[in-house]
């Protein structure tokens, strides 16, 4: 991504279909945050989790967050967009 890009400029659907088929996970579609950092990580939460429980992935690109008892999951974060999108 380009130092402009904005939350807005970013096609979500696009992204969380990319997280899904390189690690071959089924991602909720109703999204309640989105941060974007100015290191091209984003932050997707789904819902709410008091205590959250992050895993990296094997390639260390996204960690995955759990609920804590429930295991479904609750956010994605991925560390660098732009290798996430590259072919």
């Amino acid at each position: 991504m380009t130092s402009k890009t904005t939350i807005l400029d970013l096609d979500l659907r696009k992204i969380l279909s990319r997280v899904e088929q390189r690690y071959e996970v089924t991602l909720p579609r109703t999204v309640q945050a989105v941060d974007y950092g100015e290191h091209d990580d984003l932050y997707i939460r789904f819902r709410h989790a008091e205590k959250p429980v992050g895993e990296p992935s094997k390639d260390g690109l996204a960690v995955f967050f759990y609920e804590e008892h429930g295991g479904q999951t609750v956010a994605v974060e991925i560390l660098d967009l732009s290798r996430l999108l590259q072919r």
